[in-house]
């Protein structure tokens, strides 16, 4: 199988341009995308997307099955219909690789908000005269076990299932500590991202507003009112979550 070189991709679009004259700034004006993320491409940091594959063949003068070799080919080989698709499959999944990883930065910096929105909730409450051994009954192993699971989604879990998921009606998912299993629900790659982001949604969202549910009602209603409340609240949050995720399951399925 052909594998996409990333520094050959590089130094093939970097001989291209210079021979057309052109910067990396003028390069990407024609593209419309920034000269930092030409730059990267001809460094061999990332590839472009497939979408952008014909017009940049099409600015330097080249083929698609040229710029993905890093090669000019001779006019009189033939590459075969395999070759051909391996290229542009394997294009597609540089392209996924480089959205999920761009994808997974952007959760991070939301889990760490999050921690951070969490933590500043304990203090307010502590300032408000709730001592932390009462909150060690309900809003800190609430919180913290909401951030810990958001965050094994955030940082550890995998946003791509492997390929055997596609073939088979698979109705569980174990990673590591984590496993999820749900009875008439399949999982595979077509709705994997969209419960991924739900059960992070619901996890960094329950970890940043049950502390705050508590500091409100305490504070207009008192420290009775948020006993009779939170363990409602907390059913309220694990059912909403998993109907949630069994929905977008569903409907992606």
């Amino acid at each position: 199988m052909y594998q996409i070189d990333n520094e050959k991709f590089g130094l093939f679009v970097a001989d291209l341009r210079k021979g057309k004259n052109l910067t990396q700034k003028e390069l990407a004006e024609k593209l419309y995308v920034s000269d930092k993320t030409v730059s990267k491409w001809e460094r061999g940091l990332s590839m472009p997307n497939v979408a952008l594959l014909l017009p940049i063949a099409d600015v330097l003068d080249t083929t698609v099955t040229e710029l993905l070799r890093g090669e000019k080919l001779d006019t009189q080989k033939r590459l075969d219909t395999k070759e051909v698709e391996e290229l542009v499959v394997n294009s597609l999944d540089f392209s996924v690789r480089d959205s999920v990883r761009q994808h997974k930065k952007n959760w991070i910096l939301a889990y760490l908000f999050c921690c951070f929105l969490s933590a500043a909730e304990i203090i307010v409450l502590i300032v408000c005269g709730i001592p932390l051994a009462e909150m060690r009954g309900d809003v800190l192993p609430v919180t913290a076990l909401m951030l810990l699971f958001g965050g094994w989604l955030c940082l550890f879990a995998k946003d791509l299932l492997p390929n055997y998921y596609e073939s088979n009606k698979i109705n569980y998912v174990s990673q590591g500590i984590f496993r999820i299993h749900m009875s008439g629900l399949s999982f595979h790659n077509g709705n994997w991202p969209q419960i991924c982001t739900t059960l992070k949604i619901w996890t960094l969202a329950a970890g940043v507003l049950y502390p705050l549910a508590a500091i409100l009602t305490i504070t207009f209603s008192g420290m009775g009112s948020w006993n009779m409340l939170k363990n409602a609240l907390l059913i309220l949050v694990l059912v909403s979550m998993l109907v949630s995720t069994y929905a977008v399951g569903k409907k992606y399925e």
